[in-house]
């Protein structure tokens, strides 16, 4: 009997819901070994894989990017429901939406939600220790002044960079709004894609998603992230996100994740 697909998250990292968002779709049996940031990598390592994460250990070996894990997904699909169309026009304009929000995306939202959590230590804390096993929560909670000094390092969490990402975020939304002008109700045309998956996936911590594959609770938040996350959510391309969660997103199927009663302790 083959091994279980092993899901190795920071669970409530916006590149690791995209990969369980994909699995999910295909209705693939997994289990989430979700982490605290940072303690994350002693997991990942002995796994095989690189320090990022999600990292998914299939029979086949293990894949270390969020992409590689939706294509994996998308593989066990039939040809109708397939994220990366078959056509070549339209999975070359796929392919080139998924990398662009991968690299500009993903990262901007992150230094957002990051930068309005920082200036508040202990709700900070709070956070990063949401996820991961008891034990790593608890000792998450011992080091997190450490941590967090590590993350804004690591993340730039500078005036400079922080304005930077929201000029991004603010041109990406925009060039997804101008995309759906039209009347479409996907980004390309009338099928849902990994493009809208990974639009979606990325832009979700901007939204605070209620069918987020790893909730979090407002009460957790700071005053200024859940003031900035109602504006984004205003914005056309906030809504289709919004959308897309409630129409395209299913039920999380990870098995072994942290108990989320007891993600605060």
């Amino acid at each position: 009997m083959a091994a279980p697909l092993r899901l190795i998250t920071i669970g409530f990292s916006h590149y690791c819901e995209k990969a369980r968002w994909a699995l999910d779709r295909a209705e693939l049996d997994y289990v989430e070994l979700d982490h605290v940031p940072v303690l994350h990598v002693a997991a990942n390592l002995s796994a095989g894989a690189r320090r990022t994460v999600p990292a998914l250990v299939t029979p086949r070996g293990v894949l270390c990017e969020s992409s590689d894990i939706v294509r994996f997904a998308d593989e066990q699909l039939p040809a109708a429901r397939k994220l990366f169309p078959d056509e070549p026009e339209a999975r070359a304009e796929v392919e080139r939406l998924v990398a662009r929000f991968d690299k500009l995306l993903g990262p901007a939202t992150r230094r957002m939600v990051y930068s309005l959590m920082f200036p508040d230590p202990g709700k900070t804390r709070d956070l990063i220790t949401s996820t991961g096993p008891a034990w790593e929560r608890r000792l998450g909670r011992l080091l997190a002044a450490p941590l967090q000094a590590l993350m804004r390092r690591a993340l730039k969490l500078y005036p400079e960079p922080v304005a930077r990402s929201q000029a991004l975020l603010d041109v990406i939304f925009g060039e997804v709004a101008q995309t759906l002008a039209d009347g479409r109700r996907y980004l390309l045309g009338d099928r849902f894609t990994a493009a809208d998956l990974t639009f979606a996936a990325l832009a979700a911590p901007a939204l605070m998603v209620p069918q987020y594959g790893y909730p979090l609770a407002e009460p957790m938040l700071t005053p200024a992230l859940v003031a900035w996350v109602e504006g984004m959510r205003t914005t056309a391309a906030g809504q289709f996100a919004l959308r897309l969660y409630a129409d395209e997103r299913p039920p999380v199927r990870a098995q072994g994740r942290s108990d989320m009663s007891a993600k605060t302790g």
